[in-house]
């Protein structure tokens, strides 16, 4: 018997029917099967989903849930198990390689994590409660930023439209943009020798150390518009 099933009978029917879902999608790669199918994977009489679920796109969004939690717990692993300093660059590029290998691992489930189901509302309020591993990344940017950013700079490093929500937005949306490209096969169709791993790097790198490259020139400006003019000579 297999696992939903066993989980089924100690009570869990609904966790037994995600799960069974889950692991077909998994196999076959593809959302292509039933509700049915799914009670059948579970070891439960095809009546059995319609207590917990009204249809199959209502299993599906439960499916979603369980793998913005697996990609949760990916980053917390990062985060814990490289050794890395929390406030690195190095981290917050682990972080991005985390992403792309979580993509590429569960390719069978990131366009169903991503794409528009009708449900976006809702989809917001889980997000910002789970984050999927983004509250991670925002930890490390804002140590990053505590550092390394510009004391001049107009934005607080914390809180609503923060430097370190703005920073991490953006690091966020080239490990998602580069994941999806990869996903589809067009990550190098400009560039032959692109590789997720190596333009991942690049761009972080050039993000991040642009903040600090900013703090002389931005000093510098200060100095200079605070300085007392002088007249030049006839």
């Amino acid at each position: 018997m297999n696992q939903p099933a066993r989980n089924y009978h100690h009570g869990n029917l609904r966790d037994a029917l995600i799960l069974a879902a889950a692991t077909m999608i998994e196999n076959q790669g593809s959302l292509e099967f039933s509700i049915t199918d799914a009670a059948r994977q579970a070891g439960v009489s095809v009546a059995a989903p319609y207590r917990h679920f009204k249809d199959k796109e209502d299993l599906l969004c439960s499916v979603r849930d369980l793998a913005f939690i697996g990609l949760q717990e990916a980053a917390e692993r990062t985060l814990h198990e490289s050794k890395l300093p929390v406030g690195s660059m190095a981290m917050i590029i682990a972080l991005g390689h985390c992403y792309l290998a979580y993509a590429r691992e569960k390719r069978a489930f990131f366009s169903l994590m991503w794409e528009d189901r009708g449900d976006s509302d809702e989809r917001r309020s889980m997000l910002s409660k789970q984050h999927c591993g983004f509250d991670v990344l925002a930890e490390a940017v804002a140590r990053y930023c505590d550092e390394h950013a510009p004391v001049t700079h107009h934005r607080p490093i914390t809180g609503e439209d923060s430097l370190t929500l703005s920073v991490a937005t953006q690091l966020w949306a080239l490990a998602h943009g580069i994941a999806t490209l990869e996903h589809n096969h067009m990550l190098d169709f400009f560039s032959r020798s692109a590789t997720p791993e190596r333009l991942l790097e690049d761009s972080t790198r050039a993000l991040l150390s642009g903040l600090q490259l900013d703090r002389p020139r931005k000093i510098e400006r200060l100095a200079v518009q605070s300085s007392p003019q002088q007249e030049l000579p006839l």
